[in-house]
């Protein structure tokens, strides 16, 4: 899997080159890279029969769910979420730590209220 293969993470991939002195955002990126290489390129079609893809499929979701964590901390901790979280600018290691230990439904909940700019900005 790659950066294409997701439109947050083509977004994001196009703010990191744009943000490349940044180092939050390309150890984000390292991370997220880190997370996705090993994936499977998600396969246009499905086949429930050999379960091989099925098994692709749950890795592709897997490795999008903690890449968006991922992105939404990097996002947190360099003053990308309109509006703000918080009050203050968290550190990238607490922010990590946040949005991985955020149950699906509180992600949600957070991810609904709250925009990255980034993606407002990014053209694909």
């Amino acid at each position: 899997m790659n950066f294409r293969d997701v439109p947050n993470l083509l977004k994001f991939e196009q703010h990191a080159r744009l943000n490349s002195e940044d180092e939050i955002v390309m150890d984000c990126y390292r991370r997220i890279r880190e997370v996705i290489a090993p994936v499977p390129r998600p396969s246009p079609v499905l086949d429930f029969g050999g379960g091989t893809p099925v098994d692709s499929l749950r890795a592709s979701c897997e490795a999008v769910e903690k890449s968006t964590r991922l992105l939404w901390a990097c996002a947190a901790a360099t003053d990308q979420i309109t509006p703000r979280l918080w009050d203050y600018l968290p550190d990238y290691d607490s922010s990590i730590s946040y949005f991985l230990d955020l149950n699906d439904l509180e992600l949600m909940a957070v991810t609904k209220r709250h925009r990255i700019a980034w993606e407002e900005t990014a053209h694909v």
